[in-house]
C-alpha cells in the first residue's frame, strides 16, 4: 500500500491514487484508531498497549467525497485492509439481471472494510464509496505478515478484532435478508388478496 502515483501504471481514472503516510503522524488519528481497537471487551480483546503496538504497522489514508475505495470484483487491489476513523462509506452490490445496485450499508467510524479479501485475496465483494471526506487506517498484507512476525500474540488478537467485525457486518445483513422476506411475503400476500378481490367483485 504505497504510494504509487508515479510509477507509470495508468489506472482508471474512477479509482483513487492513495497517499499514505505512517498513522503516527496523526496524534489525533492514531488515539481514534487506538479507541477503537480497544473498545471491545470480548475474548482476545485488545488492551492500550496492544493497539499502540499495532499503530506503527497502520498506514494514514484518506479520500475524497466521491472516491471509490474499493470496486466490485476487483481481483487488484486486494492486499490492504482500511479502519474508518472520519467519515462515512456506503457499501452497494452488483444486483442480477438488474442496472441499478443494492445498497446494503453505509458505515462509519469504527468499521473495518476489506478484510476478506485481505486475508483470502479474493476479489472484492462489494463496492466501497466515500460519502463524505474519509481518512482511514490501512493495514497491507505485508504489514499483516510482519506484525505475526514480531508481535505473533498482538497479530492473533488483531485477527479477532477482524473475525468480529465481519462476524457482526454478516449477521446485520442476515437481518436484513430476513426483513426483506418478510416484506417480499406480505406483499405477495397483499397481491394475492387483491387479485381474489378483483376476480370477486361480489
Amino acid at each position: 500500500m504505497k504510494p504509487t502515483e508515479s510509477d507509470g501504471v495508468k489506472r482508471p481514472s474512477t479509482m483513487p491514487v492513495m497517499r499514505t503516510r505512517p498513522l503516527a503522524d496523526s496524534a489525533d488519528l492514531t488515539e481514534k484508531a487506538i479507541c477503537f481497537l480497544t473498545e471491545s471487551t470480548s475474548s482476545f480483546a485488545m488492551d492500550q498497549d496492544d493497539a499502540t503496538c499495532v499503530v506503527p504497522y497502520l498506514r494514514w489514508v484518506n479520500f475524497s467525497a466521491g472516491a471509490v475505495l474499493y470496486r466490485e470484483n476487483d481481483d487488484t487491489k486486494t492486499s490492504y485492509m482500511l479502519l474508518l476513523l472520519e467519515g462515512d462509506v456506503s457499501i452497494d452490490v452488483g444486483s442480477a439481471g438488474r442496472a441499478e445496485r443494492v445498497a446494503i450499508s453505509v458505515l462509519g467510524p469504527g468499521a473495518l472494510i476489506g478484510e476478506m479479501s485481505l486475508l483470502d485475496q479474493a476479489p472484492r465483494s462489494a463496492n466501497c464509496t466515500a460519502i463524505t471526506n474519509v481518512q482511514a487506517a490501512g493495514l497491507s498484507l505485508g504489514g499483516l505478515e510482519l506484525l505475526v512476525k514480531e508481535n505473533p500474540s498482538v497479530a492473533f488478537k488483531l485477527l479477532a478484532y477482524t473475525a468480529r467485525n465481519t462476524i457482526n457486518r454478516l449477521r446485520s445483513l442476515s437481518e436484513q435478508l430476513h426483513m426483506y422476506d418478510e416484506l417480499n411475503t406480505n406483499l405477495h400476500q397483499e397481491i394475492a388478496q387483491l387479485r381474489l378481490s378483483t376476480s370477486n367483485p361480489n
